[in-house]
C-alpha cells in the first residue's frame, strides 16, 4: 500500500523563522569579519554599496516559502549571501590587483 502525501496549502505552511533570523544576524557579522581579516585599504566609502547584493540575498530568506524546493533555495540564498559578505573584501582586493596588473603592463 502506497501513500501519496498531499502537500499542504501555502497558507498552512509556516515560515522557517530560525533560518531567516540566523542569516540576518550572520550577514553583518560576516561583513565585519571579512573587513577585519582583509588586507585591503580601510576606505569603506563607496565600497560599502557593493554589500547590497549579499544583504539582498539574505533578505530573500524572509519571503515565506510555498514549497520545500523554495525553502531549500532560500536557505542556499542566505548561505551564499553570508559567504559573499565574508569574502567580498578579499574578492574586491584581488579584482583591483588584477585590473591594476593588466593596465600597468
Amino acid at each position: 500500500m502506497t501513500t501519496n502525501p498531499m502537500p499542504r496549502p501555502p497558507y498552512e505552511r509556516r515560515q522557517w523563522l530560525a533560518a531567516a533570523v540566523l542569516f540576518t544576524v550572520l550577514a553583518p557579522v560576516a561583513a565585519w569579519l571579512g573587513r577585519a581579516l582583509s588586507y585591503g585599504p580601510g576606505a569603506p566609502g563607496p565600497y560599502a554599496l557593493f554589500y547590497v547584493v549579499p544583504f539582498a540575498l539574505v533578505a530573500a530568506t524572509w519571503i515565506p516559502p510555498r514549497t520545500d524546493a523554495q525553502r531549500r533555495r532560500r536557505f542556499a540564498l542566505g548561505s551564499a549571501g553570508c559567504l559573499l559578505a565574508l569574502f567580498y573584501p578579499n574578492v574586491l582586493l584581488v579584482t583591483w590587483l588584477v585590473l591594476w596588473a593588466l593596465t600597468a603592463g
